[in-house]
């Protein structure tokens, strides 16, 4: 199966894919939904510096740390 990064928009969080991180969890995908630095429920951590930068250190942690390859990586909107 399919191992898939999704991406929100700006002003939006990792919940936002909730509905369809579980469609593709119930075919047997593997979905991470994480929540850029700044936006939805991680709101507390914007400052001025926070931006795509950022945003795409966010992704790349995640590949990381999850050890994750092969990915399909969507975006959404900003993100």
């Amino acid at each position: 199966m399919a191992n898939f990064v999704i991406v929100h928009g700006s002003f939006e969080g990792g919940w936002s894919f909730r509905q369809l991180a579980r469609v593709l969890r119930k075919a047997g995908h593997e979905v991470w939904t994480p929540t850029l630095t700044g936006c939805g429920e991680r709101f507390h951590l914007l400052t001025r510096d926070v931006g795509l930068a950022t945003h795409v250190e966010d992704v790349v942690s995640l590949l990381e740390h999850e050890d994750l390859t092969d990915v399909i990586l969507v975006g959404h909107s900003y993100g």
